[in-house]
């Protein structure tokens, strides 16, 4: 996991899920133009129609975050913090199509083309734009699986992803290897044995002063106050670090700042990277039917239908989503009607004829 790539001066970070959507938006317009060539759909529809898409591909898998997990949104001002994570592909899907729909009328206009042709082109795109994505999303620490079996390939996430924030909650694991005393105070109650936290120097009894240089001892009317510690280790977390500063106070009353300390998650599913494998491969083989296909439009039956049981299935592993209905997660059930309206769509495709159409050079 790699929040942020690199820095560009005077300390502008470059975050990786943004570098992957940009990736995912350049290779799938590259794409879309070869393939389009191929069928008689000019250069110029893309050009101009994957940017609609984008944006409102963007707009609607947000929207569709936000209504899900409204709850942790603290101020209007993280609606629009996309550089975080927080989209869902199945908003994005129906923000794209309401997307074309608008602009369908114009490109029509300019540049007449057949409507059944573009949904072979776009079906392999989406393929090659979700195995992009999703490595942004393992770049980024969300989209992350539940806990692995012992013999399951597994990977570990760090202090800064969202991993390590839920798995806390459900108990899985301390937040940095130590834990504090019952009432939540800086006194540290218990540190692991094994863990970093003890090789950094860490011994039960011992204060906290400093959290990443945020002093901690925050006394109000003879008090101190907990949040300010919360805050440390939480809402005040910076993006992309990933190692844990402490300057504690010892039993004798000595003050010392212990050795970066950099913890891990417990070993999750890597269900981002069983998506960019799954994609990848329906990608070669909706690329591989293209030129065998009888009925205009029947790759995207294929990909609706090759990607609704993965995403049906790979939920399965997912630990960051809830059920809302039916015992299934929201993906779950939207998986079920893109099944659904595959078969609806494959009876369509196959009454309607494949038109002949000149490629162009």
């Amino acid at each position: 996991m790699q929040q942020v790539l690199f820095t560009i001066p005077p300390g502008i970070p470059v975050y990786g899920y943004g570098t992957m959507l940009f990736v995912a938006f350049v290779a799938c317009t590259f794409l879309a133009i070869r393939l389009g060539r191929r069928v008689g759909i000019a250069p110029e529809v893309f050009q101009e129609l994957v940017l609609w898409l984008f944006v409102f591909g963007i707009v609607g898998a947000r929207i569709t975050f936000i209504f899900y997990k409204w709850k942790e949104f603290r101020s209007p001002l993280q609606y629009f913090a996309v550089w975080d994570g927080g989209l869902i592909f199945y908003g994005s899907a129906i923000g794209g199509t309401i997307g074309y729909f608008i602009v369908d009328h114009f490109l029509q206009k300019k540049y007449p083309f057949d409507r059944w042709k573009l949904l072979d082109v776009a079906a392999p795109c989406i393929a090659l734009g979700l195995a992009i994505g999703r490595i942004g999303c393992l770049l980024n620490g969300c989209c992350y699986g539940n806990v692995a079996c012992p013999t399951c390939p597994a990977i570990t996430f760090p202090l800064a992803a969202a991993p390590r924030f839920d798995m806390v909650d459900r108990g899985y694991q301390s937040p940095a290897g130590f834990t504090l005393d019952r009432n939540m105070q800086r006194t540290v109650a218990l540190v692991e044995p094994g863990s970093l936290a003890r090789a950094a120097g860490l011994e039960a009894g011992d204060k906290i002063v400093k959290v990443n240089d945020i002093d901690v001892v925050h006394v109000e009317k003879g008090r101190e106050d907990f949040n300010v510690l919360h805050d440390a280790f939480r809402a005040s977390w910076p993006r992309g670090k990933n190692d844990l500063v402490l300057t504690v106070q010892t039993p004798t009353g000595q003050e010392k700042t212990l050795d970066p300390i950099r913890p891990r998650t417990v070993p999750l599913h890597p269900t981002q990277l069983y998506e960019t494998i799954s994609m990848a491969l329906l990608l070669f083989f909706l690329v591989a039917w293209f030129p065998f296909r009888r009925h205009d439009g029947v790759l995207m039956v294929l990909f609706m239908l090759g990607y609704g049981v993965h995403r049906f299935l790979n939920e399965m592993l997912r630990t960051d989503t809830e059920k809302v209905a039916f015992n299934m997660t929201l993906s779950q059930n939207i998986s079920l009607i893109v099944l659904a309206s595959a078969l609806i769509l494959a009876i369509a495709v196959w009454r309607h004829p494949r038109t002949p159409q000149p490629a162009i050079a």
